[in-house]
């Protein structure tokens, strides 16, 4: 799989909640049964730590009630040390799955950061700001584009089409450049 492993090997519960608040980890194997723990409490240290760190239990023995308590628990996967030649691939698509997390959180937090930015600039009482769609009709308008064009609500002039007659395609326009080709070329519209 090609991974590059750099592990700490822990054996109290309070040595695992201490590594837990001063480092990071991509993911966490966890020996089952373990001395000196409970059952989940690597997955209940996991979640009072609020991090999201994935974790996989690997046992001797696994019961498949076991197996989904510790699934339902949060637990990645559980592997029993018979297939533990499953262990790589197992890592493998946490990994995968975490990165994707990440992204997607990322994206996420983009996004609600572009629409505070753009409610922020289409509340703006100094500016007329409109959104239409391709044929001209208004989609979003703020208060002062509202005030500007004298109508009396939001409502009022989102059902008006006035913006078609406002704004026309660049690329109809008198004076405009298009392409015309297909090419990645310009030349000036008729």
């Amino acid at each position: 799989m090609h991974f590059t492993v750099s592990a700490e090997v822990v054996v109290t519960p309070e040595e695992f909640s201490e590594r837990l608040g001063s480092h990071a980890y991509d993911l966490v194997v966890a020996e089952f049964p373990s001395p000196d723990w409970r059952e989940t409490q690597a997955l209940e240290l996991l979640g009072r730590s609020k991090r999201q760190i994935p974790l996989i239990f690997v046992g001797r023995i696994l019961q498949r009630e076991t197996v989904a308590e510790f699934i339902t628990r949060g637990a990645y996967d559980c592997i029993e040390m018979g297939h533990i030649g499953y262990l790589p691939i197992a890592v493998h698509r946490v990994l995968q799955e975490k990165a994707l997390r990440d992204e997607r959180d990322r994206a996420q937090n983009r996004l609600r950061h572009s629409e505070a930015r753009y409610r922020a600039l289409a509340g703006n009482l100094s500016y007329g700001i409109c959104r239409c769609d391709r044929n001209g009709k208004f989609l979003e308008v703020n208060e002062a584009i509202v005030k500007m064009l004298g109508y009396a609500s939001k409502e009022e002039l989102l059902g008006v089409n006035l913006a078609s007659g406002l704004i026309q395609d660049p690329g109809n326009g008198p004076n405009c450049w298009g392409n015309q080709t297909g090419k990645n070329q310009s030349t000036p519209s008729k």
